[in-house]
């Protein structure tokens, strides 16, 4: 009985100090399943292996963060070489806009991490609390059982076991000094051994899951640095790319005859129902902000009408009773980029027109960008004011979430003859008054059909 003790403690310890195999992981390993891995690694683990794949993830999300560093870091920076190539100024434009949104994306899975190992953590403590009582308990009972034997056999060896021992050769001297081991002994032995093993991993899990919750602070920190740099260049590009916008939408729209697709969406309807209104409402009520007013951009270029900024699927709502003259959605809710020319005028991604009549004068009222999902409008359809016709989006010719919303002024025209001539203009956004200039504004040109201002109407 004590040669089988001997040797399975010099086995188990021989066990310990073994290093054990890992499978190594390669970055496109990772990469091709990152949720996965997120998941995996914000838990605690028992397996050793897992714990050695998540140390390896925790590396590779650090290069990934300094490869989109260096991304930036190497971009193009010389914008009066590229300044009069739209096409080069739109590319570069999306490609920092790739690395903005990985970024962002990253900053969110960390933040989504940190939450949740800070949870695992706290119940670590609690883990490694009960484990430790776990320990004490059957140590005691353990020494407690091997006193009385050596009352009984009369040894005088010291009982330390295996975790206690100094060493291997230290182990085997206690070993050999125990002259009666019973079967429930051994099994309380290995008990306590599994304990100890389950403790020492429970404290390394609690030490990685707090340095991968440090690491994720300081990405965040990093990336965030790097996201706002990335997102200033961009800036610089978008006022070179929207000084030529108004020209490309000239062209671009001026050629793009409407398809039977687009014919489809045209109201045909004559003598809906509908209220006239009295003033006009705000069509975005709620959080929102101007991001670019009619006339200009902020940093130049021709902008033909007014940008809200809001979160995608923030409700927009009718600014005057009337009927939709068109309403099409093709386009991702999240699949804006400058060049995206998806949508009806080209580029306007998820698209209404509302005519409608407001104290006697007649208006075409212009919705661009529009998210996909709960999009209510539809041709033929009349609306009171302040119907809800579908949720701000960030799809099209667009860089971020925002309505675009454009006013002109009909004069006198009724809303039936509005809907005969929409149709046989091939379902014109723009009334004839094209899309390159402020010289057919109302201001300027003087009489109907004509531009408007949308903040002389809805204020900000």
């Amino acid at each position: 009985m004590k040669k089988k003790l001997l040797a399975g403690l010099i086995a188990l310890s021989l066990a310990t100090l073994m290093p054990q195999a890992s499978h190594v992981l390669l970055a496109e390993d990772f990469g091709a399943n990152e949720d996965y891995y997120w998941n995996l690694c914000s838990k605690s683990t028992e397996d050793p292996q897992v714990s050695a794949t998540c140390k390896s993830f925790s590396n590779y999300l650090s290069e990934k963060s300094n490869q989109l560093k260096n991304q930036v870091d190497n971009m193009n920076q010389d914008i009066d070489s590229i300044r009069n190539n739209i096409d080069m100024v739109q590319k570069e434009i999306n490609s920092q806009q790739k690395i903005i949104d990985n970024l962002n994306a990253m900053i969110e899975k960390n933040n989504e991490t940190i939450q949740r190992i800070q949870g695992v953590i706290e119940q670590l403590k609690e883990d490694i609390k009960q484990t430790e009582s776990d320990i004490e308990k059957r140590d005691k009972q353990i020494k407690d059982r091997m006193r009385s034997e050596q009352v009984s056999i009369g040894t005088n060896v010291y009982i330390e076991f295996m975790m206690g021992a100094k060493d291997l050769v230290d182990m085997v001297r206690i070993a050999d000094g125990i002259e009666r081991i019973t079967e429930n002994d051994q099994d309380e032995i290995k008990a306590l051994e599994a304990d100890k093993e389950k403790l020492n991993q429970q404290k390394s899990e609690q030490d990685r899951l707090m340095d991968d919750q440090e690491k994720a602070r300081q990405r965040n920190v990093e990336n965030k640095a790097v996201a706002e740099k990335a997102k200033a260049e961009q800036e610089k590009l978008q006022v070179e790319w929207r000084k030529q916008e108004a020209d490309l939408l000239e062209k671009i729209r001026s050629a793009n005859a409407a398809n039977s697709a687009v014919q489809s969406q045209i109201a045909v309807l004559k003598n809906v129902h509908y209220q006239q209104s009295d003033g006009w409402i705000h069509p975005v009520p709620g959080m929102t902000y101007v991001s670019a007013g009619t006339w200009a951009y902020p940093g130049g270029g021709t902008h033909l009408g007014m940008d809200f900024a809001a979160g995608v699927g923030t409700p927009i709502r009718a600014p005057i009773g009337g009927v939709i003259l068109y309403a099409n959605n093709p386009a991702p809710t999240y699949g804006g980029y400058l060049g995206n020319w998806v949508g009806h005028p080209a580029g306007g991604g998820n698209t209404v027109q509302l005519v409608g009549t407001v104290k006697g004068t007649t208006y075409a009222v212009s919705f661009f960008h529009m998210a996909q999902e709960n999009f209510a409008a539809s041709p033929g359809a009349g609306v009171a004011q302040g119907t809800y016709l579908g949720g701000v989006g960030h799809s099209g010719n667009s860089t971020g979430a925002h309505l675009h919303l454009e006013i002109i002024n009909l004069g006198d025209m009724s809303v039936d003859e509005a809907i005969d001539r929409f149709r046989a203009n091939g379902a014109d956004f723009a009334w004839g008054t094209g899309w390159n200039s402020t010289a057919t504004s109302c201001g300027v040109k003087g009489y109907a059909p004509c531009r408007e201002r949308p903040e002389d109407f809805i204020g900000y």
